[in-house]
């Protein structure tokens, strides 16, 4: 079974798809970032706003909306964020410094993306002055796409418009290109410094060299990686895989669990712990901290057309089976069968081979998902 249902030869469809997952996997490094959601959005737009003004080509604007979309791509995994890490001030500004370079090199290796997208995440932070990195580039040697990047996440970080606009204008000769700074002024005197949303150009994205699926694939090693829990999901999505067809799960219910398995990961990307190492998965302390990874993980995907399905199932894997559970204490029949079969499974690769699992059976977990799973997890074996 694929994990998308088949586009039928529709490439806007296949594009679509690959957009959706490219645009998850940018809000993922927002969050391994920091940033609050939907910054790489508003920093896309912004930036394509800007070149609009300018007049830029149109193959550029559309790699400079991606490029805004996957601007922190390379914050996951990177040594400054990835989990485990204790490092010195020093040597996590060294390391935040790679995050515009690791980003594009994620970005080289997507072959949908336009080509130029990989050189703007790469030279969004240089300096006019050459004082930024990472290649410390200078002067007209800046792409005008890179600044409006970076001009659009100056721009951003600042809570007052106003503030920001006179921080900008100061910074003009020195971070940013005078001409490039009075572009952004001709914008924020023509829309009074609001930054609509745009949509994404997906028809610049070539399809027929990137699956959607094996994408996603990628990307939720990377996460699982960058968590500290190098394929998790894998194991996650091996045994809620068995469990689903044993329970006679029907085929897209089966498939939006297997997204649902590469995505529940991205709820603990800005969490100090993995969740399993902070509390036992059986544990009821464990509870908050479940349903607020669970709802981080909906809210990346959510706004996603081809995640929201499996962001639902994800949303609710807090919730027990005796309705005690968060957030909304939900119980037997409420809970979708797919969102008890990931949340077992999420348990079981927690407990050394499922031990325990049996004994929150009717609590915890729906009785029947956890028979077949220990059942099926013996053949697995």
């Amino acid at each position: 079974m694929t994990l998308f249902q088949d586009t039928s030869g529709d490439p806007r469809a296949a594009r679509s798809l690959v957009a959706d997952v490219l645009a998850w996997y940018g809000a993922a490094g927002d969050a391994a970032m920091g940033n609050s959601p939907g910054f790489a959005a508003r920093k896309a737009s912004l930036a394509c706003a800007f070149a609009q003004i300018a007049d830029l080509p149109e193959e550029q604007r559309h790699a400079l909306a991606f490029a805004g979309l996957l601007h922190a791509a390379g914050a996951i995994g990177n040594a400054a964020y990835r989990k485990g890490e204790h490092l010195a001030e020093r040597a996590a500004r060294m390391e935040r410094w790679d995050v515009p370079a690791q980003g594009a090199r994620i970005c080289e290796a997507i072959a949908a993306l336009p080509a130029q997208t990989a050189d703007m995440v790469r030279w969004q932070a240089e300096a006019w002055d050459g004082t930024g990195f990472p290649d410390q580039l200078r002067w007209y040697g800046i792409p005008k796409a890179a600044q409006y990047l970076a001009l659009a996440d100056c721009f951003l970080r600042q809570g007052d418009p106003d503030e920001a606009l006179r921080g900008i204008a100061f910074d003009s000769g020195r971070a940013f290109n005078p001409e490039d700074v009075r572009t952004f002024t001709m914008w924020f005197h023509r829309h009074g410094g609001q930054a609509e949303l745009l949509g994404l150009p997906i028809d610049s994205l070539d399809e027929r060299h990137t699956d959607a699926g094996s994408l996603l694939d990628e990307f939720a090693d990377r996460i699982d990686a960058h968590n500290g829990v190098g394929a998790r999901w894998r194991r996650v999505a091996q045994i809620a895989g068995v469990t689903a067809k044993a329970l006679g799960l029907p085929p897209d219910a089966a498939r939006e669990l297997g997204v649902a398995c590469r995505i529940y990961g991205a709820g603990e990307i800005d969490d100090a712990q993995v969740e399993e190492e902070s509390f036992d998965p059986l544990a009821r302390l464990g509870v908050d901290l479940r349903a607020g990874n669970a709802a981080s993980a909906a809210e990346l995907a959510q706004p996603h057309a081809a995640l929201e399905a499996a962001s639902k199932i994800v949303g609710m894997r807090g919730e027990w089976f005796d309705g005690t559970g968060k957030p909304y204490g939900l119980s037997h029949k409420r809970i979708p069968i797919a969102t008890g079969i990931l949340a077992a499974a999420i348990a079981y690769d927690g407990l050394d081979r499922g031990e325990r699992l049996d004994t929150a059976a009717g609590t915890q977990f729906d009785p029947n998902v956890v028979r077949v799973l220990l059942e099926v997890a013996k053949t697995l074996a």
